[in-house]
């Protein structure tokens, strides 16, 4: 059995090592919905990615199946680090915007809203994740949500939780 994300985080001293980059640590791991697959996410924000290759390619460098690369797909360009201890791939996702203000880090602080104001959300969504949804599919589809669930996540950022509660039982 694989030791706790945290201890892993702890054990690698990743925020200490990551402090330049902003790190924040998001995706099922934190929000209690973890499958066996799944890996920890670490969001980092970075003027510079030289800076940001060269700080993960000397602290991570040697760790099993280390892989840096430059991911163009998305809206905003990023690199993305990658590397696997003790049983987990840690995947550190650097981008030339804020932080707080990342697609990933926006779509945890939702869904970890989401599970604060309805805790049973979580057997329901570890279910279909368990069935190889990804996470805001799984949501989406649970919420009802039309559209990319994606986006759709996104357009409950600003509901307060009063609107959010609605939603989830309206959802049943």
């Amino acid at each position: 059995m694989r030791p706790s994300y945290v201890d892993i985080i702890d054990q690698l001293d990743l925020p200490q090592v990551l402090a330049e980059f902003d790190p924040i640590v998001i995706g099922t791991p934190p929000l209690g919905i973890a499958t066996a697959r799944s890996d920890i996410d670490i969001a980092c924000f970075a003027s510079d990615f030289g800076r940001f290759d060269r700080a993960v390619r000397r602290a991570f460098g040697e760790m099993q199946a280390f892989s840096i690369r430059t991911a163009d797909h998305l809206p905003d360009l990023a690199t993305v680090a990658s590397f696997f201890a003790c049983g987990w791939e840690i995947e550190i996702f650097c981008q030339e915007i804020e932080t707080e203000k990342q697609w990933g880090v926006r779509h945890f602080r939702v869904e970890e809203r989401l599970l604060a104001l309805q805790p049973r959300l979580r057997q329901q969504i570890s279910c279909l994740k368990q069935g190889g949804m990804k996470t805001e599919p799984a949501f989406a589809r649970i919420l009802g949500l039309a559209g990319d669930p994606y986006e759709a996540i996104l357009q409950l950022e600003d509901l307060s939780d009063a609107q959010l509660v609605d939603l989830l039982d309206a959802a049943g």
